[in-house]
């Protein structure tokens, strides 16, 4: 299997090429094109354990689609294209079984089929971290497609980084975190207008986004008609 981003760091789309048999696993609705004898099956468990009760867990929690899509190479050679909803940057990351990568629910594109993904349950931190209580947890051997909203910066850490909430696309095992304020009071830190932070600890790799989805949204709601009933 062989991944190229096309279209940095705008519009970033992801091409696929297949080898016969080679299957990749992409989020719902992330397909742009794919070749025509690429076979398309919808998988409930996305890589993961448990079953139905499995996926309602991913889909309710980690905040992502129900289902991920599987795409199989059926006896020769395929191409499928992928893209995230946002405008932004992609990038792949090829994961090795020593490290576990921790995503945030909708930076997640696709991976190589074979790899598992379950939830990495955040506590009351993440309850007021204000973002998803859960992230993707990745496992295994292959390649996994991140996307962010923006542009995205990739940080070898060794040691501590201050992280507004909404700018986090992934991480490594070997990184923690706590959320804590971004200033020492509660006033200060509402009146900054950054609220909570994440403040990350340990050695290991972070991916970040230069937009916040959650920011923007609020933003350009604010600017639209309201709705007639």
């Amino acid at each position: 299997m062989q991944i190229n981003i096309k279209y940095r760091p705008t519009f970033a789309l992801a091409e696929v090429q297949l080898q016969p048999g080679e299957m990749v696993r992409a989020e719902s609705g992330a397909m742009v094109s794919m070749s025509s004898h690429v076979q398309v099956s919808t998988d409930a468990t996305m890589g993961g354990k448990g079953g139905l009760l499995g996926m309602l867990k991913r889909a309710t929690l980690g905040g992502e689609s129900f289902f991920t899509n599987r795409f199989t190479a059926a006896g020769a050679p395929g191409e499928v294209t992928l893209a995230p909803t946002l405008a932004g940057d992609m990038v792949v990351h090829e994961l090795t079984a020593d490290h576990a990568l921790f995503i945030q629910g909708s930076s997640f594109v696709a991976c190589q089929d074979g790899i598992s993904l379950d939830t990495k349950f955040q506590g009351m931190k993440g309850f007021f971290s204000g973002e998803n209580l859960f992230f993707l947890k990745a496992t295994g051997d292959g390649p996994v497609v991140l996307n962010a909203f923006g542009g995205i910066e990739t940080l070898d850490l060794d040691g501590e980084l201050v992280v507004d909430t909404g700018h986090v696309v992934a991480f490594t095992s070997g990184l923690d975190y706590t959320v804590t304020k971004a200033s020492k009071g509660w006033i200060d830190s509402f009146l900054s207008g950054e609220g909570l932070v994440l403040n990350f600890s340990g050695r290991g790799r972070l991916w970040l986004q230069s937009r916040n989805p959650g920011a923007y949204g609020k933003t350009v709601g604010a600017l639209l008609p309201a709705r007639k009933e």
